[in-house]
């Protein structure tokens, strides 16, 4: 029996949306359902930046930059700075032809992706549709989903079924997905809300990207937002989070602990709701079975300090497309499509995954000690070097390994150069120092 679809996807937002554009560029049979109504917030927050290596793999599922910027923020400077030791303010290396990102509101770019798949004629759309089950074969093979819109009972078949429907993800659990891999021994917790009025940094500065850590467990991130408004979030491990159960009062309270922004939030006004998730997880699921796959957070979940989330549902869309589009086309298999998928996504997306897990132990759960924090941090990330290289690393520079981007080479060379800046300006500050007196008696 002919199926409805090639394919089903479950999950309207950047995972789901992004595999419907190519699959829809294909001329692929494709439903697209999500059981919210667009535009909305996601289910699960995640990170709102858009850097410079998502934008390329948007290019490339033709929502046009213009679309987005004109509903984004676009930052081109970033600066970090670290407790009350150093400052480094930056400006951002070109990648993939961008020296910029954006700082995107996640209900207008979702509805911006959900929207635009209007383009394709073979794709069709349906909001509302929460699925209730798999429809599986005499074989056990999933061929189809059947849920509600409105209170009234659907079914549609596909070839395909996938769930592109967040680290939660309904399919996956109804699929029988595994864990393959999960980390949640040095987890954060994550909340965040927009707030107006907030005082920038430096007095008529351009729109830019800010990270402040303590160097104790705790980060916040102001990203530039539409509308003059800046998301504040704060990253802190998990075991030192105490909500009581009021978490709009337990987030004021970080975000007002600071000294150093109190005068900046003086006129502050947080406007909407507070949302989070608690104790982030860390892991893969298993990426296919028999008619099912999974992109996105449904296949791979991480913590969003990398701002990396839309970067890798777009990624992993691509691949299983690819794939798909070679099993269809007869060059190879659907079970050979599912499982060359797999291999790919993973190997794409793991080095980047393992950076996290490194910076979560490094940066939240390994304070360094004061004297490193003030020569040895502070002469790397003010380094013209590091910093070039942290953006290939953030932008997702194909010639950069994620793992690799700090060299030996590379941190010996910043450290020489930072200590020579210090002894230069020891020698600079003695020459500027008033001479000894003579009094005119020739004393």
């Amino acid at each position: 029996m002919q199926p409805d679809y090639d394919v089903i996807i479950v999950g309207g937002r950047p995972a789901g949306a992004g595999l419907a554009h190519r699959l829809g560029k294909q001329g692929r049979r494709v439903l697209v359902l999500d059981r919210q109504r667009f535009p909305c917030w996601p289910n699960v927050p995640s990170s709102p930046a858009v850097h410079m290596g998502t934008l390329a793999l948007l290019d490339e599922i033709g929502i046009a930059e213009a679309d987005i910027a004109a509903i984004s923020e676009r930052f081109g400077d970033y600066v970090l700075r670290f407790g009350t030791w150093f400052e480094a303010p930056m400006r951002i290396t070109k990648v993939h032809g961008r020296t910029y990102g954006y700082g995107v509101r996640r209900t207008t770019f979702d509805g911006l992706l959900w929207q635009q798949l209007e383009k394709w004629p073979t794709v069709s759309r349906r909001e509302g549709f929460a699925v209730e089950a798999l429809i599986r074969d005499a074989s056990g093979a999933v061929i189809g989903v059947e849920g509600k819109v409105d209170g009234v009972t659907e079914r549609h078949t596909a070839t395909w079924v996938i769930g592109a429907d967040s680290r939660f993800s309904t399919v996956a659990r109804l699929a029988g997905a595994k864990i393959l891999e999960q980390h949640d021994e040095k987890a954060s917790t994550v909340y965040l809300a927009d707030w107006e009025g907030v005082a920038p940094r430096v007095p008529g500065a351009r729109s830019e990207f800010e990270v402040y850590t303590d160097g104790r467990g705790t980060d916040l991130l102001l990203l530039p937002m539409p509308g003059g408004l800046l998301t504040i979030t704060t990253h802190q491990r998990a075991d030192i989070v105490d909500v009581q159960g009021d978490a709009e009062a337990y987030y004021r309270a970080v975000v007002a602990r600071y000294p150093s922004y109190a005068q900046r939030f003086a006129n502050a006004r947080m406007t909407g709701r507070v949302v989070g998730l608690k104790k982030v997880g860390n892991g893969y699921r298993d990426p296919s079975g028999d008619g099912w796959a999974l992109v996105g957070d449904a296949f791979h979940f991480k913590d969003p300090v990398d701002g990396q989330g839309i970067y890798d549902a777009l990624l992993s869309g691509r691949i299983l497309a690819e794939e798909l589009d070679a099993a269809f086309e007869g060059r190879h298999t659907h079970a050979e499509a599912g499982k060359q998928y797999g291999e790919r996504a993973i190997a794409a997306t793991h080095p980047m995954f393992e950076a996290t897990l490194g910076r979560l132990s490094r940066e939240l759960y390994g304070p360094p000690p004061n004297p490193v924090v003030r020569t040895v941090l502070r002469w790397l990330f003010t380094d013209p070097v590091f910093q070039d290289n942290l953006f290939r690393f953030f932008g997702r520079d194909p010639a950069v390994d994620p793992l690799r981007w700090q060299s030996p080479s590379l941190v010996a060379g910043c450290l020489l150069r930072g200590l020579g800046r210090d002894i230069a300006g020891v020698f600079a500050r003695r020459r500027a120092l008033p001479g000894p007196r003579v009094d005119a008696a020739g004393g």
